[in-house]
């Protein structure tokens, strides 16, 4: 189960909070919450501060969410290494393609 908080923080500043397991089923909803007309003029970010767990696909939509300027806080360093080992997200991969101990 997901709790999906969405939080305007100020006019220019939109938050959603997300608490518990972030799986494909709850990505619908969330998208739905991140295309408002006034994104482009805003700051999004969602937190992923209380997340305890995530699929692959949710991981496929946080670097899709990262590569469309959405912010992505408190992301939890599994994920983050996750993503770095799939190399799913550029932006996070920390390791040369070249490297031989990273395969």
């Amino acid at each position: 189960m997901l709790k999906i908080t969405p939080t305007r923080e100020n006019e220019r500043s939109f938050k959603v909070r997300l608490c518990g397991q972030l799986t494909k089923e709850y990505l619908p909803e969330i998208e739905r919450l991140l295309a408002n007309d006034d994104a482009e003029s805003q700051t999004i970010s969602i937190d992923l501060a209380n997340v305890t767990f995530v699929d692959r696909d949710a991981m496929v939509f946080l670097c899709s969410a990262k590569s469309r300027n959405i912010a992505i806080e408190n992301c939890p360093s599994y994920v983050i290494r996750w993503i770095q080992q799939e190399r799913l997200c550029s932006s996070l991969d920390k390791t040369s393609p070249s490297d031989p101990t990273k395969k």
